[in-house]
């Protein structure tokens, strides 16, 4: 296995916001990234930092996040929001909305294969249940594929495999990060397992279903990784956890700098030799490697 760093980006919707902050004060440390790996929104702001590998172009990333509304991203039809309750359609919203803010990062290139940093997108394949890597080819479409929340948007085929969000089966896609050769490996989750109000819609039921499925799963991979590799799992800031609805942007700037502010924090804990586990339940004690 090759001794590379990883950022492993977690799915969180909405909640992806406080990536940006925790990416910022990462890079500001000087903790940069060999490879990148992400799954659902942590796959689209993954796929930025692998076309934009520096701070300075990280402000477009902020840029993005603060343009999103719940109308752009979820698109109010009739037809289609009928269709799907009728069990005519195998979902609630068209991703029109998904494509355009996915067009509008600007990633710098459009296939994954030429990112300036090894980048990897996780979907789940329908049939099989199997998370896949996806590696190259299309990065809109492996997005799409990798955020395509069950229910909610319609699934992607890529190469004859029918995809949906990466979040079903691999939400902290840790063991996919070993799986690339990366040793050292940053995650940044989003906090969604942890955040709760009760849903008001069905989109944020079936989202909520999909993180409850994958809350043992992601226990289990972080616990499993840790034993072989150097893992870091970063904290989650309470805002994160205390965010309402899955169709709520408002938060954007203020998850930004509550993902940069708990994120600085943490790592001038390592400075000092002072790091403790920041959420035991996701990481056990001997699971988290001190920074070199």
């Amino acid at each position: 296995m090759r001794n590379l760093t990883a950022f492993v980006l977690s799915g969180g919707g909405n909640l992806g916001a406080v990536q940006v902050g925790m990416l910022r004060a990462l890079l500001e440390a000087g903790v940069v990234p060999e490879v990148i790996v992400g799954t659902s929104i942590g796959a689209l702001n993954g796929a930025y930092l692998a076309g934009h590998p520096n701070l300075t172009d990280l402000e477009g990333l902020a840029r993005l996040w603060r343009s999103v509304s719940r109308q752009e991203v979820f698109p109010l039809h009739v037809r289609c929001l009928v269709g799907g309750a009728m069990g005519h359609r195998d979902h609630l919203f068209e991703t029109g909305g998904l494509r355009t803010l996915i067009r509008r990062a600007d990633f710098g290139y459009e296939r994954i294969e030429d990112a300036a940093v090894p980048f990897h997108a996780v979907a789940t394949d329908v049939a099989s249940g199997e998370a896949v890597i996806l590696s190259v080819g299309s990065v809109l479409d492996a997005l799409l594929a990798s955020a395509a929340v069950p229910g909610v948007f319609p699934p992607v085929t890529i190469g004859g495999r029918v995809l949906f969000d990466g979040g079903v089966v691999a939400n902290v896609p840790v063991l996919q990060a070993e799986a690339v050769e990366a040793s050292n490996i940053y995650v940044l989750p989003t906090g969604s397992e942890d955040a709760y109000h009760p849903p008001s819609s069905a989109p944020e039921m079936m989202h909520r279903a999909m993180i409850l499925a994958s809350r043992w799963a992601r226990r289990e991979a972080i616990k499993e990784v840790s034993q072989r590799v150097g893992l870091h799992l970063l904290p989650v800031p309470p805002l994160a956890t205390q965010h309402p609805s899955l169709f709520d942007f408002d938060a954007t700037d203020a998850l930004i700098d509550a993902g940069y502010l708990t994120t600085s924090r943490w790592l001038q804990a390592h400075d000092r030799g002072a790091f403790r586990s920041p959420d035991p339940s996701m990481a056990p004690s001997h699971a988290v490697v001190p920074v070199a």
